[in-house]
């Protein structure tokens, strides 16, 4: 029976998309390209992710890269999080889960400065029972210690609870500990998932 649902964070709750926002941005698709690939496909955003550096830290290593698009750079780093935007159907499907009796947990990749300002924007990311944010802890999934860590740090049981996560690879990973895993792909197969292993509202 399952008690707890834990649910990730980018492309599950809130959006992320990052080639979209750069196109919003500027209408030059090399200027574009050449951002993504620098900043969004870098180790430095996965150590943003881990908390091992900060985003001063990451933004000079981004203009020592490219110092011509320093201006630009420093624009996207400013205003990324305007992207994250609630995914149609998921939160709402978060409380009525609350309401229902289920625990909610977060387990997700983000970066310190980021989940600070979302969770001060959206109530159903800071009212949950629980989370694991990869920048506190310095794990990132798919590692198995981070799911460990939550697991040991709220006494879950791993067959009552299952992950929601956009990334296969990381629900491959839940899995091998023991968790049930659904691979998200909008809110209505997510719903029709969790109530196939008996998750209803």
């Amino acid at each position: 029976m399952i008690k707890n649902v834990i649910f990730d964070i980018g492309n599950v709750l809130l959006k992320f998309t990052p080639v979209e926002f750069l196109k919003s941005k500027f209408d030059d698709e090399e200027l574009v390209d050449s951002l993504y690939k620098n900043i969004f496909l870098s180790k430095e955003w996965i150590e943003l992710d881990r908390g091992t550096i900060t985003d001063e830290e990451a933004i000079d290593i981004y203009c020592s890269r490219d110092p011509k698009h320093e201006k630009q750079i420093k624009e996207v780093m400013e205003t990324w999080c305007e992207m994250h935007i609630p995914v149609e159907g998921t939160s709402e499907f978060l409380r009525k889960l609350k309401e229902k009796g289920y625990k909610i947990y977060l387990l997700s990749n983000y970066h310190l400065k980021a989940f600070e300002l979302i969770s001060s924007k959206y109530d159903f990311i800071k009212n949950v029972d629980g989370e694991i944010i990869s920048y506190r802890v310095k794990l990132i999934k798919p590692d198995a210690a981070i799911y460990k860590s939550l697991i040991d740090k709220y006494n879950l049981k791993v067959e009552e609870s299952v992950f929601i996560d956009d990334t296969p690879q990381n629900i491959e990973a839940a899995k091998k500990i023991g968790l049930h895993g659904v691979v998200f792909n909008g809110a209505k197969n997510m719903e029709k998932e969790l109530g196939e292993i008996g998750v209803a509202i």
